[in-house]
């Protein structure tokens, strides 16, 4: 199969995860050129083996390309696939595709006039252990899910010029969790949310919080919480939890190794991840090759646009619910 030719608009750090990742192990895609006016940037593409490209405009209107990975900073997302699809090439992006609903409609419009394949980065959907959550929640596993507990904890925050830049917890750490809520059980009708500067009560001042919990209506009747906290002392905790008629489906966080060790303190385990990229390193990868079958009509979209728009709905839904104190619904926000 020839392999797809594709663009990265975008070589922070995971414009260059994912270049490395194609070089390395995804070799139904193949990096042609790549673009980013930082001025480390020529020198990033050139350790890469990329051709640089200085303005993205340039790199989109490219013949050699079939298809973009943007990975720029999520202020120009949506100007960047909606050029991508002018050209005629399919997209791949980080989330969020914009940090507002009224700057993803003609996303959703250029892509679909366009016919083009609109990915977004939902990696955890393409994690093994909340993949197969998914299938067995299809299957029928538990008949009827009732109840869906997510966790998801950093274990280091992030610094404060990051949070005034990356849109909040709701729209930049908890839309991961939002993204795989919906994954599992389906639309959210309605969100209501608490949270608290309580790891740096500093955040207040810029209109943040660091620790919250999330709680989600389904279409279906189901309920779910979400807990994320900007914080863990212990690990990078990732964890889902579905309980349901005929019993409970769990994701255990992953270590390292199972081996434990007893002794007269107790039993102990190897240590949590302390990065992201150590837990869903092979997520970044596996969700890629999706893309690539995606390009070639074998497979859909790992995640689509409206699956990137309906995450960004329930964070702008968390976040007017924490603001005004009240439960907001999906309507709501969306017209």
């Amino acid at each position: 199969m020839t392999a797809v030719r594709v663009g990265i608009v975008g070589l922070g750090r995971m414009g260059r995860l994912h270049a490395t990742n194609i070089a390395e192990r995804v070799h139904a895609l193949e990096v042609v050129a790549a673009s980013d006016p930082a001025e480390t940037a020529a020198a990033a593409a050139r350790d890469l083996g990329i051709t640089f490209v200085s303005d993205w405009r340039e790199l989109v209107a490219r013949d050699d390309l079939d298809a973009v990975l943007v990975c720029s900073p999520a202020d120009h997302h949506a100007e960047q696939i909606v050029a991508a699809a002018a050209a005629g090439k399919h997209a791949f992006c980080e989330k969020p595709l914009d940090r507002t609903l009224a700057g993803i409609e003609p996303v959703l419009a250029a892509v679909g006039a366009a016919g083009t394949v609109l990915q977004v980065g939902f990696n955890r959907r393409a994690d093994r252990n909340f993949a197969t959550l998914r299938e067995r929640l299809a299957a029928g596993e538990l008949d009827a899910p009732w109840l869906l507990k997510i966790t998801s904890r950093d274990p280091h925050p992030q610094p404060k010029e990051y949070v005034v830049e990356s849109g909040g917890l709701f729209l930049d750490m908890a839309i991961h969790d939002f993204d795989l809520a919906r994954f599992l059980l389906g639309d959210v009708v309605s969100v209501s949310a608490a949270g608290g500067a309580l790891v740096d009560p500093e955040l207040a001042e810029l209109g943040d919080v660091d620790t919250a919990i999330t709680t989600l209506a389904f279409a279906s009747g189901a309920l779910g919480v979400i807990d994320n906290c900007r914080r863990a002392s212990y690990g990078y905790d990732q964890r889902v939890e579905v309980h349901g008629r005929r019993g409970m489906l769990a994701a255990e966080n992953e270590l390292s190794s199972t081996v434990q060790l007893a002794d007269e303190t107790g039993f102990h385990r190897p240590p949590l991840p302390e990065f992201f990229l150590d837990r869903y390193g092979d997520a970044y990868a596996r969700e890629l090759e999706v893309f690539a079958a995606a390009v070639a009509g074998d497979a859909a979209p790992l995640a689509d646009g409206v699956d990137g728009q309906q995450a960004v709905a329930v964070a702008v839904a968390a976040r007017r619910s924490l603001a005004e104190g009240r439960t907001v619904s999906l309507r709501e926000v969306l017209t």
